[in-house]
């Protein structure tokens, strides 16, 4: 995955060249100018490792707890949209299946780092780590206020089947920043503005920025499965609202950007007569909703990881979903 720096030439090697010009055609260049500026990362290789596997361990043990403690401890190992994930995945974890829970269960161990920003830039780190139970990848974005952390978890996205991800700049010189999205296809905001439109129901928009991927065809599908399931007996919508740009990186040799970002989902369900519907446990224990017999509204934070190229379409490559609110009566 990693390009290798051109190594200089020996001292001797070079002098032999000069006092044997015959057999020397020219003044070779080994590519590198002495003069021009080195990048480096935001914090070195060896620290991003440590940190990246800290901070995930943090994250997986306080999406579990909980306890009392449980709150505090997520609120350090998370932020943003990812903390306000964790804390509603919390309340609806004692409502879940053994199953369920194990399908979702990420590893804390054998985390590897793919990218880490440039001094100056944001400082963001890009590891991976894997499911559990399947050894799927999971990509987690961690972020922090400044290069010497502590660096919290802004994103965790399981990887979608099949997608492909360019390789990165080394960690020992860092990767670029998104900065203003100059050099790519489309504005990482059009992108993320035109994957909503994409996956709304009813009628969603057919999108000229992205290529097709498994989470709109799963999106588009599950929608129309929970308007059939309503028989006539109602109307099923679902929104997505952008939120933020959550950070990001740029992909070696000018391919590109992978680009995190936060959507607000919203379904509802309003009946045209009353009905008795029971919510899942879960739900209840994260609403309070005991019964359903007229409307009901969730709301879920969902985050893309998507790739944007230097030129074509753009591929979602990463996704997670988790209910955080919901009403109903």
């Amino acid at each position: 995955m990693h390009r290798h720096a051109t190594r200089r030439r020996a001292l001797a090697a070079a002098l032999a060249c000069a006092a044997m010009l015959s057999a020397c055609t020219g003044n070779a260049d080994d590519g590198t100018d002495p003069a021009a500026p080195t990048a480096t990362p935001v914090v070195a290789p060896s620290v991003a490792a440590s940190s990246a596997q800290a901070a995930v361990a943090a994250a997986v043990a306080a999406s579990t707890d909980v306890s009392a403690a449980g709150a505090a401890k997520r609120a350090k190992a998370f932020t943003g949209a990812a903390l306000v994930s964790a804390n509603a995945a919390a309340k609806m974890l004692p409502g879940r299946t053994a199953g369920e829970k194990a399908d979702a269960e990420i590893s804390p161990q054998g985390v590897k780092v793919l990218a880490v920003s440039r001094a100056g830039d944001p400082a963001q780190i890009l590891a991976q780590t894997t499911l559990k139970k399947t050894g799927a990848p999971v990509l987690v974005l961690l972020t922090a206020k400044s290069p010497a952390g502590p660096y919290q978890v802004a994103a965790v996205t399981p990887v979608l089947p099949s997608a492909e991800i360019a390789s990165f700049d080394e960690s020992a010189e860092g990767s670029p920043a998104l900065g203003d999205g100059e050099g790519l296809a489309a504005k990482p905001e059009d992108v993320v503005a035109s994957f909503a439109e994409s996956v709304r129901f009813p009628g969603p928009a057919s999108s000229k920025l992205l290529a097709t991927d498994p989470l709109t065809e799963q999106l588009r599908q599950s929608a129309r499965a929970q308007s059939q399931a309503l028989n006539n007996q109602g109307t099923f919508t679902q929104t997505f609202t952008p939120k933020d740009v959550i950070g990001g990186l740029r992909l070696a040799d000018g391919k590109g950007a992978i680009v995190f970002a936060d959507l607000q989902r919203h379904d509802a369900i309003a009946m045209r007569s009353a009905q008795k519907l029971t919510p899942d446990k879960e739900l209840t224990l994260l609403t309070g909703i005991k019964q359903i017999t007229t409307e009901a509204k969730l709301t879920s934070n969902d985050t893309i990881a998507v790739v944007v190229p230097a030129s074509g379409q753009s591929h979602v490559v990463a996704s997670s979903d988790q209910i955080v609110a919901g009403s109903g009566r």
